[in-house]
C-alpha cells in the first residue's frame, strides 16, 4: 500500500511528562488513537488505564517511522519504550494489534479508535472484538510474561 494511503502523518520520537509534543519530532502521548499512525489499534488484555483491555494504546509508541517506501509500497514501524508497569507484573498478557477498517471511505486507513467497543459484552476486548469493529489488515496476537 502506498505511504499516503496509510495514514502516516509524520515522524514522532515522544515520552511521558518532559518529552510529549515536543521537537524535533512532535508526537502527543497518552492513551487512544495514534496522531502519528491513526489507523492502527494496540490492545493489551491486561490494560490497567482508561477502558482497560478495549482501551487502544497505540498513542503510546514513543518512536514512529517510515523504514521503507515505494511507489506501492510502504513500511512503517512503531516502537515502544517501556518505563512504568501500566499492563501488570509477574503476569502473562496478550497484545492485539491491527489497522482499523476505512471506516469513512475516504480510501486512508485512519479510522481508529480510543476505545474499541466490547461488542460481545464480556468485559474483555480481544480479537473477536476488532473483527467486529472492522480492520482492513491481519490481527497480529502475541502472548507474553510481564517480570518486574
Amino acid at each position: 500500500m502506498p505511504l499516503e494511503r496509510t495514514g502516516f502523518t509524520s515522524f514522532q520520537l515522544t515520552g511521558p511528562g518532559a518529552h510529549n509534543n515536543v521537537p524535533p519530532m512532535l508526537g502527543t502521548f497518552s492513551p487512544g488513537r495514534d496522531d502519528r499512525l491513526p489507523g492502527l489499534i494496540v490492545l493489551v488484555s491486561t490494560a490497567t488505564i482508561g477502558a482497560q483491555s478495549c482501551q487502544n494504546l497505540a498513542n503510546l509508541f514513543n518512536l514512529t517511522g517510515v523504514t521503507h517506501n515505494e511507489a506501492e509500497r510502504a513500511e512503517l514501524w512503531d516502537t515502544w519504550i517501556v518505563g512504568a508497569p501500566l499492563f501488570g507484573v509477574n503476569t502473562r498478557s496478550t497484545v492485539y494489534a491491527a489497522i482499523a477498517a476505512d471506516k469513512d471511505f475516504d480510501q486512508i486507513l485512519n479510522d481508529a479508535p480510543d476505545v474499541i467497543p466490547d461488542a460481545d459484552s464480556n468485559g474483555i476486548c480481544d480479537d473477536k472484538d476488532l473483527k467486529a469493529f472492522g480492520v482492513s489488515s491481519n490481527i497480529r496476537k502475541a502472548t507474553f510474561f510481564i517480570n518486574q
